[in-house]
């Protein structure tokens, strides 16, 4: 099992030095597990086999520095099953060459290269020559709320040569060389961070929810705004939150409308206050009474959102209104 560093309560390093040869593989595998999840080491490892694993814990996110001689590990389904929780990795390679099979897919990867995976398929790797790598683990919770709903992701490579994949790249290298000087403030500073940059590089390999989901989550959506329409303190959060879904999933669903969430929900209030304002149910309320009835909390607010809406004022469109049900 993976101790703490003395020299760091955040830091726990892990080495096969003074093991016994005979136990090597096992206390390898139990390694692996410890850092990355459930690994079977299947093939015992070479006599002269040497590795060390060191990791950092920050609120969740894991970052793990590891340096390994030639070996290979596998994830089978009945090892998938028992983790508690999925997860996502982030793999930087600084130096060596590791092949990955994903089902009949095969990867492989060098000094450089930029590998996300996820604990929820089987997989196997192969280490070819000594390998140095720093593999960032998390849950796969900390960033599925901000993916779009629906949304599969099974791993793939990213290209770390430029663009996010580039900057991706730098910030995990630097996370595990700065984490040791980052307090408190700075760890949630970063992870803020972490996730955002990793989000971004993950949304452009995603593969999005068929069109006809999105619909119906969109009808969804839709459906409650208008239910709690009379809410002045609806927003595009409230809404992600009463729906089980992501802010960023919903703003993406109502841009398929060609309005923002807050331009949409203020024209469905807009068009409530003119159907008001024209009843004759309505006649005795106040204009201020009917826009607070439709969540409009400023009366000034309403009235220029009215007259941008419908080419006046709201009292001269009730009038408007009243003189033409005369006619």
């Amino acid at each position: 099992m993976i101790e703490p560093d003395a020299t760091s309560a955040a830091l726990a390093s892990w080495t096969t030095r003074g093991i016994h040869r005979a136990d090597v593989t096992d206390a390898w595998q139990a390694a692996l597990t410890d850092n990355y999840g459930p690994w079977q080491v299947h093939r015992t490892v070479g006599p002269q086999f040497t590795a060390s694993v060191k990791n950092r814990d920050f609120r969740g996110l894991r970052v793990v520095e590891c340096v390994c001689d030639p070996c290979t590990g596998r994830r089978l389904p009945q090892l998938i099953a028992k983790d508690d929780q999925a997860y996502i990795g982030v793999q930087i390679t600084k130096a060596g060459s590791e092949k990955f099979h994903f089902g009949s897919d095969v990867v492989g990867v060098g000094p450089g290269d930029l590998l996300i995976w996820t604990s929820n398929q089987p997989m196997e790797f192969t280490v070819i020559e000594k390998l140095h790598k720093v593999s960032l683990v998390l849950p796969w919770t900390a960033v599925q709320d901000r993916l779009p709903r629906g949304a599969r992701f099974n791993g793939t490579m990213i290209d770390s040569r430029r663009g996010i994949g580039a900057v991706l790249f730098g910030h995990v290298a630097t996370l595990a060389e700065q984490m040791d000087l980052l307090g408190d403030t700075d760890q949630a500073a970063v992870r803020r961070a972490t996730l955002e940059l990793l989000t971004a590089a993950m949304n452009h390999r995603v593969d999005a929810p068929p069109q006809g989901l999105a619909m119906r989550y969109l009808k969804q959506l839709q459906d409650y705004v208008l239910l709690n329409l009379q809410d002045e303190n609806m927003t595009p959060t409230s809404i992600a939150a009463a729906n089980r879904m992501s802010p960023r999933y919903v703003h993406m669903l109502f841009a398929q409308t060609g309005a923002s969430v807050s331009s949409w929900i203020k024209a469905q209030r807009l068009a409530r206050c003119s159907e008001d304002l024209r009843s004759r149910a309505y006649r005795d309320a106040g204009v201020a009474e009917i826009a607070y009835a439709w969540g409009f909390s400023d009366p000034t607010h309403f009235s220029r959102a009215f007259k941008q809406q419908f080419g006046m004022n709201p009292r001269e469109y009730r009038e408007r209104a009243r003189s033409d049900t005369m006619k």
